[in-house]
């Protein structure tokens, strides 16, 4: 608590008759971009002293009266200040200020006329600790106000030493309903889920369980089937391949935190020395591509016969086919569409050794081994300064631009991971109705950084941003239920 007293002196005292006490004749406000300001209109020579916390301020004149015109309670209706409540105190007047959020203010007096004002900012960020889920894991909430508005944010801050996190992707189920309907009404969609394949979409909460997670967030982007849209690495397995060497976010053996724009160059060679580009991994190959499909992509790569496709089992050519292979389980299949379809048919026998390369190359950091790693993006803050790449990493601008709901992790400079939602605008809610704005790039940049990220980057948002600690979600997804997703980042316990 602060306790500061003045004294306000008129150097034009004849222009007021003379009183033995000053009259507070008028309160007034003021609505401003970045603040609130209230003015206390005084006729005469005053003294006051403030009792300042970080819930209220009270200001007392001293020997002073109220006006005809001052009411005892008054209301603002703003989220810093709702109301005004005026009380006397003997010869005193006491103005109580209750504060809806702790922000920065500034108390001053002027002369000519003789008046107390006060201006509140509208930025802030409040910052609690929702407690400690296990060793190791912390479950914060913030809300940070600026002239735009609210916004409402959950985190949970993981030290690595005594919790791992890593990303996984959903289980496939039976399809809902709905997706059923839309699958049988739209059969020309090139990338929708084919008969067994291997991707899926499920909840946040049943992917963090399904894995033994006690908490979690949504990961990547991805695609209607459930493909993960980006580059992913889940126990040194490739998933996905990368899109514009966007951002990721990775852990090598050691466990140690990076995130950096990453390349992939991957290859493959067979043993009379030719050497092809592999140009994806577990996607849709197109007209002149070399796809390589893991089981992560199903039992078959579900090709056209418009192509050629080897399967690799313990290294070595064990089946040439045309089309709709079946990946074996301890191998893969390298799929050709194209140009290269007669040079390799040239070359490849049944038993040849092929030999494949995927190697991951971060832009400027140098990892021992990745163990996992996600990609998402745009990056947000690069050596603890505000860093959005959005344009460089060639986003849409339903992503790059305007607020919405967001997910992000971060890294902190003790190398503890942030991993945030904020809420968005909920849907079927007029705009006064709403507690929370979303956030744009820059915003949440901002928020990562107030939080104590030095590296951060985006990850998917929208209807997608959800977080679950112990099988509840504690954010408030857009659509009011959690979305079906293709992954997530959880966390456990180390044992």
């Amino acid at each position: 608590m602060k306790k500061r007293i003045f004294v306000a002196i008129l150097l034009l005292l004849s222009l007021y008759p003379a009183a033995n006490a000053a009259t507070l004749y008028r309160i007034r406000f003021a609505y401003y971009p970045q603040k609130i300001r209230i003015v206390f209109d005084l006729n005469g020579a005053f003294s006051y002293d403030t009792d300042e916390s970080k819930e209220k301020i009270v200001v007392r004149f001293k020997e002073t009266e109220a006006g005809p015109d001052i009411q005892n309670y008054v209301e603002l209706n703003d989220l810093i200040i709702r109301y005004l409540e005026i009380q006397k105190e003997e010869q005193d007047l006491k103005i109580t200020i209750p504060l809806g959020e702790e922000v920065e203010y500034n108390i001053f007096y002027l002369n000519g006329p003789p008046r107390l004002v006060i201006d509140f900012g509208r930025d802030f960020l409040n910052v609690v600790s929702g407690g400690t889920i296990a060793d190791g894991i912390e479950f914060l909430r913030a809300r940070k106000g600026s002239s735009s508005g609210i916004m409402e944010a959950c985190a949970l801050k993981i030290n690595l030493d005594k919790a791992e996190i890593e990303p996984a992707l959903a289980q496939k189920t039976a399809p809902t309903f709905v997706e059923s309907v839309i699958g049988f009404l739209s059969p020309w969609k090139e990338d929708k889920p084919v008969n067994g394949g291997g991707f899926a979409l499920d909840k946040v909460s049943h992917i963090v369980d399904e894995n033994d997670g006690i908490a979690g967030i949504n990961g990547t982007y991805f695609a209607y089937s459930g493909r993960p849209l980006g580059a992913l690495i889940v126990n040194q397995e490739m998933v996905s391949f990368s899109i514009y060497d966007r951002t990721a976010f990775f852990l090598d053996l050691n466990n140690q935190p990076y995130i950096d724009n990453i390349d992939v160059a991957s290859h493959f060679s067979i043993e009379n020395g030719s050497r092809f580009e592999i140009t994806g991994i577990n996607q849709p190959r197109g007209t002149s591509d070399i796809i390589m499909y893991t089981r992560s992509w199903g039992p078959k790569t579900a090709s056209n016969n418009q192509g050629v496709e080897l399967v690799v089992e313990n290294s070595a050519i064990s089946n040439i086919n045309i089309a709709n292979s079946e990946i074996p389980e301890d191998g893969y299949v390298l799929s050709i569409s194209g140009p290269m379809v007669e040079p390799l048919l040239d070359v490849a026998k049944l038993g040849s050794i092929i030999n494949s390369r995927i190697k991951i190359l971060p832009f400027s950091t140098f990892p021992q081994n990745i163990r996992h790693l996600i990609a998402g993006g745009p990056r947000l803050l690069k050596k603890g300064k505000i860093y959005v790449s959005k344009h460089a990493e060639k986003f849409r601008q339903d992503i790059a631009r305007g607020r919405a709901a967001r997910t992000a992790i971060g890294i902190t400079k003790d190398d503890e991971i942030l991993l945030v939602t904020i809420n968005g605008p909920q849907k079927g809610k007029k705009d006064s109705q709403q507690t929370s704005i979303g956030a744009t790039l820059e915003e949440l940049a901002a928020l990562m950084s107030s939080l104590g990220a030095v590296e951060a980057m985006n990850l998917d948002g929208g209807s997608s941003s959800t977080m679950v600690i112990n099988g509840k979600v504690v954010n408030s997804p857009v659509g009011n239920n959690q979305r079906r997703v293709s992954n997530a980042i959880l966390i456990r316990p180390k044992t």
